[in-house]
């Protein structure tokens, strides 16, 4: 079964927030998401500045998300990827990986780099470095803010 790929506008991003929730709230991840809270970080992230996103759709049916946006730097863009999920009845059928490639050759020309982050024990971080990243020395910091 071939896979379609299709541009997806900061509007209709939150149509994938049900795949969202079946994705993450699956092993490995397990998180709890519900529907609505899925939608509104997916709209949050949509509205970031230059966004970009792009769908994998099998007849007819939303299968896979990958999205971003830039970031100005010195001598040009940068890409953040957020978020890339594809749904679990088709993982390791090779549409993740068409489907990031489709997003790279689409992302050409206009950004220099592609940033991201993922857990270190988690089969994306493989995944990723299958396609071709790279751990870079940044280190990902956290503080609880309480009042």
């Amino acid at each position: 079964m071939n896979a379609v790929f299709s541009p997806v506008a900061p509007q209709d991003v939150e149509d994938f927030a049900s795949l969202y929730v079946e994705v993450f709230n699956a092993p490995p991840w397990q998180d709890g998401w519900s529907v609505p809270v899925a939608a509104e970080r997916l709209r949050s992230m949509a509205s970031a500045p230059r966004f970009e996103a792009l769908g994998a759709y099998q007849e007819g049916q939303r299968v896979g998300l990958v999205l971003g946006n830039g970031e100005r730097w010195v001598h040009g863009w940068a890409l953040h990827l957020r978020e890339m999920f594809i749904a679990p009845n088709v993982q390791r059928s090779g549409i993740g990986r068409q489907l990031l490639a489709e997003f790279e050759h689409a992302l050409a020309g206009r950004y220099q780099n592609v940033y991201l982050q993922t857990g270190s024990r988690v089969p994306a971080h493989q995944f990723y470095a299958s396609c071709g990243y790279a751990a870079i020395d940044l280190v990902s910091m956290r503080k609880r803010v309480e009042v």
